[in-house]
C-alpha cells in the first residue's frame, strides 16, 4: 500500500499529460462524485438518524436508524426524507 500516497501527490497535469483527456475528465467526476455523496451523507445521518432512532417501532440493530423504526401515521418519519 505504498502506492496510495505518491497517487495523491500527482497534479491534475500530469494526470492529462499521462493519461489524456478521457482519464482526465473520469477521475475528475469520480472526485465530484465522492464529494456530493460525502456532503449528503454527512447531513443525512445528522439530520435522519435521529428522527428514525426515535420512531419507537421495535426495529433492532440497524433497522433502528432506518425508516423502517418509523410508526405507521408519523407525519414527521415520511415527510423527512422527502424533504431532505
Amino acid at each position: 500500500l505504498d502506492w496510495v500516497m505518491p497517487v495523491f501527490g500527482i497534479s491534475w497535469r500530469q494526470v492529462r499529460e499521462a493519461g489524456g483527456l478521457d482519464a482526465y475528465f473520469f477521475l475528475r467526476y469520480i472526485r465530484m462524485c465522492f464529494r456530493i455523496t460525502s456532503v449528503s451523507a454527512f447531513w443525512g445521518m445528522l439530520i435522519l438518524f435521529p428522527i428514525f432512532a426515535n420512531g419507537n417501532n421495535g426495529a433492532s440493530g440497524w433497522y433502528h436508524f432506518s425508516m423502517a423504526n418509523t410508526q405507521q401515521g408519523s407525519s414527521i418519519g415520511i415527510w423527512a426524507p422527502t424533504v431532505f
